[in-house]
């Protein structure tokens, strides 16, 4: 089976590029065939942070497009990952409608929330229109909304399914993981971006306590984005221009944190795997999450640290296998949120002091996440696709 990837908005070094990435990996050692043509007209600051094994990255508002319309049109499936934006070109928006009109079968997987980002796309009412199978995070989010609104133009009835975003687990337990005795236990990682919404306003409320306790911390991934105006009013050691892999923390222990800039994934992820514990803080409306999961909270369980999350996002989040609420898990998983940083304190600090609870807390997080690997949400989307 001959399968094209397409994405619209280009190569943003975010959740949709990981997507991608991930889905490319699964595909490809399932024995498919798998082409991913992303628009490059637009140059996004994290263009280089993944890379895919097979590539067509140019500019769909050029001839050069000619290549991605073939490439499509011979396909079995296009999977639409992202959309042009409102700022790319009138050339690029007016070149992936065709791929729209194409008579190819069409998989549109929606991985925007709520309506500001959504209305940051253009041609979404076209896309679900166009093609035949949808995918989102959630039945109850934004975008359902707009599917289940009657168009007096277009009266088919549509299904919005269920998705998750996976990651190989084992492959990167193999690449990554650490014995317990090469992992730092004072170090702390945040991962993300300089987005309200990614909690980096909790992590350093909580950095406050564990300063108090001579802990490090260490925040990878901001950016000068319009919140970063905000992010400054915090106290820490800027590097954001510096290379974290030449900067010295060993006099940073009980003192403010460490603002790094844009990582590598693959850099990254082996940097957080001799920490102990990894970060991901993010906090959205229950209605947009249903199974979801970020790939940041996937990510430090694969690697190997204690997964430290916000209570929010773990009480609405359903896990897609057991059926409940994250948080009513045994799932080796340190729920911080406002009103227990003291108890999380006190936990933190008993863990920092025996190996052997901080091994069997990351083995409870492995054993309870690892059912958001691709070999699981990957197959069950092509179980819908395949019907």
């Amino acid at each position: 089976m001959k399968i094209a990837i397409v994405l619209g908005r280009g190569l943003e070094g975010c959740g949709v590029t990981k997507y991608s990435v991930e889905l490319e990996w699964w595909l490809y050692e399932n024995n498919y065939s798998v082409t991913v043509y992303v628009d490059k007209s637009k140059k996004w600051a994290r263009n280089d942070s993944h890379g895919f094994k097979n590539l067509v990255h140019v500019n769909f508002g050029k001839d050069e497009f000619e290549q991605v319309y073939e490439g499509c049109k011979s396909s079995d499936l296009i999977i639409f990952n992202s959309l042009p934006s409102v700022g790319h070109s009138e050339e690029s928006q007016k070149s992936f409608s065709k791929l729209l009109d194409l008579n190819v079968l069409k998989v549109f997987i929606q991985h925007d929330h709520n309506k500001s980002s959504l209305r940051r796309n253009v041609l979404l009412q076209e896309s679900f229109e166009k093609s035949d199978i949808l995918f989102a995070h959630s039945l109850t989010g934004d975008f359902a909304d707009m599917v289940n609104t009657p168009n007096l133009f277009d009266l088919k009835k549509r299904t919005l399914n269920l998705m998750q975003p996976g990651i190989d687990f084992d492959w990167y337990r193999n690449k990554y993981w650490k014995s317990i005795e090469e992992q730092d236990p004072k170090h702390h990682k945040w991962i993300g971006r300089t987005v309200s919404w990614k909690g980096y306003d909790l992590m350093m409320q909580f950095h406050n306590k564990l300063m108090k306790i001579n802990h490090l911390t260490t925040f990878e991934g901001i950016d000068r984005s319009p919140a970063y105006m905000d992010f400054k009013a915090y106290n820490y050691y800027d590097e954001l221009k510096s290379d974290v892999n030449n900067t010295n923390l060993d006099d940073r222990y009980g003192q403010i944190p460490s603002v790094f800039g844009q990582y590598i994934n693959n850099e990254l992820l082996e940097r957080m795997s001799l920490c102990s514990y990894g970060y991901q803080l993010s906090i959205l409306k229950p209605k947009y999450i249903t199974h979801s999961l970020e790939f940041t909270h996937l990510e430090p369980v694969a690697v190997g640290t204690i997964p430290v999350f916000r209570k929010e996002y773990g009480d609405a989040c359903i896990h897609r296998y057991y059926k409940k609420p994250l948080t009513e898990l045994d799932c080796g998983t340190i729920w911080l949120t406002n009103d227990n940083m003291d108890e999380c304190i006190k936990t933190i600090k008993e863990l920092s002091t025996n190996q052997n609870m901080r091994n069997e807390y990351r083995k409870l997080a492995y054993h309870c996440y690892s059912w958001y690997d691709s070999k699981y949400v990957f197959e069950d989307m092509f179980k819908i696709i395949n019907k």
